[in-house]
C-alpha cells in the first residue's frame, strides 16, 4: 500500500506541474480567478504529492519513523490549503467588489477540462487509500486533488453562465467557494498534525 500511495503522489506531481502552471498562466491572462483557482489547487496539491513523495520514501527505509513523516508532511499539506484559501479569498473579494469581468478563451475551458477528468479518480484513490494506511497527510492530500478538480469544474460552469447568461461574478464567486472549502480543510487538519507531532515525539 505504500508503494502505491507513492506512484499515486508521483503521478501528482508530474501532471500537477505540467497542468497547474498552464491553468494560472491562462487564468491570469483571461482574468479568469475561476481557472486561476483551479490553477492554485493543482500547484498546491503538487506542494503536498512532493512532501509525501518524501514522507513514503522515508517510511520505506525506517518503518519506525512512520509517524513523525506523517505527521511533518501532514503540516506541510496543511499550510498548502491554507495558501490557497488566503489567495483564493482576497482575489475573490477584490474581484466581486471591482465588479471585474472574466474572459473565456479554448485555452481555459480546455485546461479545466483535463483537469477535471485527471484530479477527480486521483482525489477519490488517494483519500481511499489514505483511509487504510490512517495517512491523513494523504487524505489531505486527496483533498487538494478533489480541490483541484472541483475548481476546474466551477470554472467551465462559470465560465459558461457567463458567455450565456452574462453572469460575472460566477466566476468569482466558485473562486470563493473553493477557497472556503481549503480553509476549513486546513483549519481541521492542523489539530490532528499537531496530535500526531506529540505522539511521535513520545
Amino acid at each position: 500500500m505504500v508503494r502505491k500511495a507513492l506512484t499515486l503522489v508521483t503521478v501528482s506531481v508530474g501532471f500537477g506541474v505540467a497542468s497547474g502552471a498552464v491553468s494560472v498562466i491562462t487564468g491570469l491572462h483571461a482574468d479568469s480567478l475561476g481557472v486561476l483557482a483551479a490553477g492554485l489547487g493543482v500547484l498546491a496539491d503538487v506542494t503536498g504529492s512532493a512532501a509525501l513523495i518524501w514522507r513514503f520514501r522515508a517510511e520505506a527505509g525506517r518503518p519506525g519513523r512512520s509517524a513523525s513523516y506523517e505527521a511533518r508532511a501532514a503540516v506541510i499539506v496543511s499550510l498548502a490549503l491554507a495558501v490557497v484559501s488566503v489567495v483564493l479569498i482576497a482575489e475573490s473579494v477584490t474581484a466581486l467588489v471591482s465588479r471585474s469581468r472574466p474572459s473565456t478563451s479554448s485555452a481555459a475551458l480546455i485546461a479545466a477540462g483535463i483537469s477535471v477528468v485527471v484530479w477527480a479518480p486521483l482525489a477519490i484513490a488517494k483519500r481511499h487509500l489514505g483511509g487504510r494506511i490512517d495517512s491523513r497527510a494523504l487524505q489531505g492530500d486527496g483533498t487538494l486533488s478533489a480541490i483541484g478538480a472541483a475548481t476546474s469544474l466551477l470554472a467551465l460552469t462559470a465560465l459558461v453562465l457567463y458567455e450565456t447568461l452574462g453572469w460575472w461574478w460566477a466566476d468569482r464567486a466558485a473562486a470563493l467557494a473553493v477557497a472556503l472549502v481549503a480553509a476549513a480543510e486546513a483549519w481541521k487538519t492542523m489539530p490532528q498534525c499537531y496530535r500526531a507531532a506529540r505522539q511521535a515525539s513520545d
